[in-house]
């Protein structure tokens, strides 16, 4: 007599399983990048204008897709080329012409990461729940 479980249907519980994963992978890269350019409207708008306009031209923001071997990300920051100086704004300096901290960066943050953390909660949610 042969004992053991036997499960009907495992290999349809693999293939919707790997279909979920495949559509909150493809759809969280969209979400980030979403969210990330909130935190660069946000960040453009607290950045001073200042003679060139270099500083509000230099944010960006940009998300790469999850692989094998890394996460989704997504990223809003200033073009170190395009404004280099940007930390001696949001800092101040020293030096011949001593300049205060114009501080733009970290209150932009500040400001939109809870609803950031709120809206990737709630999307990925609905979008674990629209895949089943």
């Amino acid at each position: 007599m042969q004992s053991g479980i036997y499960l009907k249907g495992l290999d349809t519980l693999e293939r919707k399983c790997n279909q979920i994963m495949k559509e909150v992978s493809k759809e969280k890269t969209k979400l980030l990048l979403k969210e990330a350019r909130v935190v660069r409207d946000r960040i453009k708008s607290k950045a001073p204008k200042g003679p060139t306009g270099n500083l509000k031209k230099a944010v960006y923001a940009k998300a790469y897709a999850e692989t094998t071997s890394s996460p989704a990300v997504a990223f809003a920051g200033i073009r170190p080329k395009k404004a280099p100086h940007a930390h001696l704004v949001e800092y101040g300096h020293g030096g011949p012409h001593p300049a205060p901290p114009h501080p733009f960066f970290r209150p932009a943050l500040d400001e939109v990461m809870p609803k950031i953390k709120e809206d990737i909660a709630k999307e990925l949610g609905r979008t674990i729940e629209g895949a089943i």
